[in-house]
């Protein structure tokens, strides 16, 4: 018996050493830098690797979440404005959470499958799928002027600027008549341009 267990204890000490890690999925922060008005992040090529991720798809997601236009450049990801680490590294935690990260079992092992219009997060772990959507981000409405280029308004002259022209408002807007030089008096203005709250017009028949 004795033999025995000492055979045992060599068996054992031959054995290789099997290092458990806890910690074997891990994203590595980002690292940025600064071209002109661009962020660049130079380790974006392992970042995609370690997600297992088109860089194409993250890129388009840091975009779309950032506001700003994305590009790739070679092994490098370059968002097209300035942006801190701490930003950049919280939407890559997000973009983990949504297509990556099982939400079943929690393990990392996973693939995207387009399947229709639905994109799929598939687990090969444990099985599970569950679909994923890309928020779009929705450009705000431009603010609707009151006036149309082209179009004739009834206005009165409230004012005669600098430059000779009648000063009207519609709704706020503020419109400068050319030919309009009496103050109080009601024209009809042909709009002529629209530029941000502004308006041109000429008097008109």
């Amino acid at each position: 018996m004795q033999e025995y267990q000492r055979l045992l204890e060599r068996a054992r000490e031959k054995l290789p050493v099997v290092h458990v890690a806890t910690d074997r999925f891990q994203v590595p922060d980002v690292e940025i830098t600064s071209d002109g008005k661009s962020t660049v992040i130079r380790n974006f090529e392992e970042i995609t690797k370690v997600l297992r991720r088109e860089p194409a798809h993250l890129i388009g997601f840091l975009a779309r979440e950032m506001g700003c236009p994305g590009v790739l450049d070679g092994p490098r990801g370059v968002l097209k404005s300035r942006l801190n680490k701490d930003a950049i590294n919280q939407r890559i935690r997000e973009y983990t959470e949504k297509y990556v990260i099982c939400s079943e079992c929690k393990r990392p092992d996973t693939h995207l499958s387009k399947e229709g219009r639905l994109t799929l997060l598939i687990c090969e772990a444990c099985g599970a799928q569950r679909p994923v959507t890309v928020r779009r981000v929705v450009e705000p409405e431009k603010p609707k002027t009151p006036v149309v280029v082209g179009e004739v308004y009834r206005l009165t002259i409230e004012d005669v600027g600098r430059r000779g022209d009648g000063v009207a408002k519609k709704e706020g807007f503020v419109i400068f008549v050319t030919g309009a030089t009496q103050r109080g008096s009601t024209v009809n203005a042909k709009i002529t341009k629209v530029l941000g709250n502004n308006a041109y017009a000429v008097v008109a028949p």
